[in-house]
């Protein structure tokens, strides 16, 4: 197989020679941050990449001087034009008029090969507070910014690394998406819903899964997300869709309207795992009632394709988790309904992969049980007339409504709103209802 060749391209200090780094998975480029180009001539190294031999190409900044011909000689008689990918390397930072020169200078510089063979990289997604879109549609509110002009030059062809602790996940990913390497012809499909309290961890989880910083995440007392969101990596031979959830609890938001959407939500994307989040260390009433009543919340069927996933396993301290497990009654009444399956993350850790691997054996190990099937189980249904509260409180009245649905009908926004499980159990657990929920604490440090 012919070698491939990786041409990064761009202004000074936006990161080439990290990116060079980080596809051959080694130091092979002096990097580090300063005013002046550490790269002061052409530079290339050879590698074998996931299998595939791959030559990177460093360059200098593209508006030192004398460096615009360089590159352009250096291609011309270097490169075959068939096997070369160019990189416009791009900062995710303010896209200054400089920042913008240097695209347009690179984008005249391969012109000639054709920018169909060029994709934009974007470098520093450890700093994204939000996605990559949401960062290049933010830029002005005229029609169209200077960075959405140049997007729209590439017709989408763009990526983000993130070159501090983004892992080889990404790497492989690229040289996928960019036709260096064959993506299997059937990806093997994994979709996982996050579920649980607000800042319980849902957020950061999902980035740790698909290995970059595609989820917004703020640390806080409310709900970081209002709505579902969705997002994918390829992982190995899979591709991992992860849907990221509001907080159960989100006080901004009607128990009945967080209902409907991550229902809505679950019933469109054909879910194989439903993902409990708890948060490590003292668990309140109001946690415990969460997980006391969970079971209920989306059908007897459910358990079947849920596990637990506890987090900031920083805390630990290098202590074994099992022995911790039974200092919480709800916890291991949860952990033995779903049959011991859980994992513990350090979201802190995100560069630990090992973590997420155990993740993903579990979720497959799960998925293979449940005979590859969906969890179209997940289906609304009627709040149990004999629900109470541990203390002994009972349910409000009306909580005990049946489902006006025949079997088999499809599900409604308004049949949703009125009866279902999930919509009952939120509004009984976080709507002051279940006042014996609110005090006291009970953990699992």
């Amino acid at each position: 197989m012919a070698r491939r060749s990786i041409v990064l391209l761009g202004h000074t200090g936006v990161g080439k020679s990290a990116s060079g780094n980080t596809i051959l998975g080694r130091t092979a480029f002096e990097s580090r941050r300063t005013f002046i180009s550490v790269t002061t001539e052409i530079k290339e190294e050879t590698d074998t990449v996931f299998g595939r031999e791959v030559s990177v190409i460093d360059t200098p900044g593209i508006l030192s001087e004398g460096i615009e011909t360089e590159i352009q000689t250096f291609c011309k008689e270097n490169l075959d034009s068939s096997s070369c990918l160019f990189l416009v390397v791009v900062k995710i930072d303010r896209f200054t008029k400089e920042q913008q020169k240097a695209v347009d200078t690179t984008i005249t510089v391969i012109e000639p090969y054709g920018l169909d063979q060029a994709y934009l990289l974007f470098t520093g997604a450890d700093h994204l507070d939000g996605t990559l879109e949401e960062f290049i549609n933010k830029e002005e509110k005229s029609p169209e910014s200077p960075l959405q002009r140049i997007v729209r030059k590439f017709e989408g062809r763009y990526f983000s690394f993130n070159n501090i602790n983004g892992g080889p996940d990404q790497v492989k990913e690229l040289l996928q998406k960019t036709g260096i390497l064959s993506a299997p012809e059937s990806l093997e499909k994994r979709k996982i819903v996050l579920y649980g309290l607000s800042g319980a961890g849902k957020t950061s989880s999902g980035n740790t899964i698909l290995g970059s910083k595609k989820f917004k995440s703020e640390c806080g007392f409310e709900s970081s997300i209002k709505m579902c969101v969705s997002m994918s990596a390829i992982i190995g031979s899979q591709e991992i869709t992860v849907m990221d959830t509001p907080g159960v609890d989100d006080s901004s938001r009607p128990p009945q309207e967080v209902a409907v959407d991550i229902l809505k939500a679950l019933h469109k994307k054909h879910v194989h795992a439903l993902v409990i989040v708890v948060k490590i260390g003292q668990l309140s009433k109001e946690d415990c009632s969460f997980l006391q009543y969970f079971p209920s919340m989306f059908g007897p069927d459910a358990l079947r394709s849920t596990m637990v996933l506890f987090t900031h396993g920083d805390g630990l301290g290098g202590e074994r988790f099992e022995e911790k497990i039974g200092a919480s009654r709800d916890v291991s009444e949860l952990l033995k309904r779903c049959e011991g399956r859980y994992c513990v993350f350090d979201n802190t850790q995100s560069r630990n992969r090992q973590q997420v691997r155990n993740f993903l054996q579990i979720v497959d190990k799960m998925v293979q049980q449940n005979g590859e099937q969906h969890c179209d189980r997940l289906k609304p249904t009627p709040f149990p007339q004999s629900s109470q509260s541990r203390s002994g409180g009972n349910a409000p009245s009306g909580y005990g409504s049946t489902d006006p649905r025949s079997p088999g009908e499809e599900s409604s926004d308004e049949s949703i709103s009125s009866s279902c499980c999930l919509c009952q159990c939120l509004r009984y657990l976080f709507c002051g209802c279940c006042q014996s929920g609110r005090n006291g604490y009970e953990s699992i440090n």
